[in-house]
């Protein structure tokens, strides 16, 4: 496809950025025309810097078909590096290294600019341009003492690292999506829940009644996943717990994630994470097994011809956090099967006053295109004493949306306080 064709086709968070992407002579740099190509989809403004080395990976042809236009090879008579640095009309919002090798990183810690990719790095960092690093290389080149201790050098100058991903002994490129995620925040004007924690629950959790079976629902913690990102655009510091029934690939995450078992031990950590720091809200989007069987050692003869389970009540994970925590922001998803809208919203009403929250979710699961495993769902937005708002739409569109409507809500609350 052109880049007519592509240009802003994610949205417009990239609009009248100028990112300007330094390339090493990594075998990751194979993947810089797809990142191109993906901040154009989000209408940002890419430019390449390719080192003598990178050309060994990536060509000059492939990446001009990729973004438009020529990727740099060298610094010409222009100076490039001062006017990406200095000059007001061509100045660059970001500098990404990417991916970057242990040669490049330890260039730039010391000072060293002899090619077109540290010289811009160093001009960047001089100009107080926003600068990422995506490392990538085998371990023993990251991760020994020299390296670290480069590393954490420009880190004190306020540059910024990626982790990459660990695999066969190499760090090796992140995950697209998560990339981008990075590049938003760092772009970012200012955010209505900067300097806010919350912490967001999603997926199934289990309760096993053998060692090897369990009782649980077909959550897959999607929902989740897009509230965490979402809340993160918009400045927050997020904890994910994820229930162990979950299908979410965690490379994708760049919170900090703890996967659980059962209903009790995502109370336990959701306890243990209000109580040993300030966090500011609870986004409660799990869908918790509602009852815990006796549990039998080893594994129950599959030759029965009959078995009984006895079970009992689980925990209510939001009414106990809510009288333990009485101030805290508290959303919660509330899903139900097979009733009417009214019967829905009026549930949900009703759980809203009876556990005190501030905002439920309601939502039916186990419709076509709605809930459980589905990539699209519906919502319905209750909140006291307000009109209730339906939103449609993928659980991407979603997580966005209600994010937005948690950042008005939680500030709203702030500021009456």
């Amino acid at each position: 496809m052109s880049i007519a064709e592509i240009y802003g086709t994610k949205g417009k968070l990239l609009e009248g950025k100028r990112i300007l992407i330094g390339v090493t002579g990594s075998i990751a740099a194979i993947e810089t025309p797809h990142l191109v190509r993906e901040i154009l989809r989000h209408s940002g403004e890419p430019i390449v810097v390719l080192s003598e080395d990178a050309l060994r990976f990536v060509t000059v042809d492939s990446l001009t078909w990729s973004m438009g236009k020529l990727p740099y090879t060298e610094i010409s008579g222009l100076s490039e590096h001062i006017k990406w640095s200095v000059d007001p009309e061509q100045k660059v919002d970001l500098y990404l290294l990417c991916p970057a090798t242990a040669n490049t990183i330890s260039k730039l810690a010391s000072g060293v600019a002899d090619g077109p990719v540290s010289l811009t790095a160093l001009a960047s960092i001089g100009a107080n341009i926003p600068c990422l690093i995506v490392p990538a290389a085998h371990n023993v080149l990251l991760d020994n003492p020299i390296t670290q201790k480069n590393m954490e050098y420009l880190k004190h100058l306020d540059v910024h690292f990626l982790s990459s991903d660990e695999e066969e002994k190499k760090h090796k490129f992140p995950p697209l999506e998560r990339l981008m995620d990075q590049i938003f925040s760092l772009l970012s004007a200012p955010r209505p829940l900067q300097g806010t924690k919350f912490i967001v629950t999603g997926g199934a959790t289990r309760e096993y009644f053998d060692d090897v079976r369990f009782l649980s629902n077909p959550s897959s913690g999607l929902s989740a996943l897009y509230v965490v990102k979402a809340l993160q655009k918009l400045g927050a510091d997020v904890s994910f717990i994820l229930g162990e029934g979950n299908t979410i690939d965690q490379k994708l995450i760049s919170s900090s994630v703890t996967v659980v078992r059962s209903t009790s031990e995502m109370y336990q950590q959701v306890k243990e994470q209000l109580s040993n720091g300030k966090v500011d809200g609870l986004i409660s989007v799990a869908a918790v097994a509602d009852y815990q069987p006796t549990f039998q050692q080893g594994k129950i003869p599959s030759r029965q011809n009959e078995l009984s389970i006895s079970l009992k009540p689980t925990m209510k994970i939001v009414k106990t956090i809510r009288n333990e925590f009485p101030s805290l922001f508290i959303v919660t998803y509330k899903a139900e099967v097979g009733i009417s809208k009214k019967k829905l919203i009026s549930r949900a009403a009703q759980f809203l006053e009876e556990n005190k929250v501030n905002i439920v979710c309601a939502n039916w699961v186990g419709e076509a295109n709605k809930g459980f495993v589905s990539k699209t769902n519906e919502l319905f937005i209750v909140r006291d004493q307000q009109e209730v708002l339906e939103l449609k739409g993928s659980k991407q569109t979603l997580g966005h949306e209600l994010a937005n409507i948690i950042s008005v809500e939680f500030n709203r609350r702030k500021d009456l306080q």
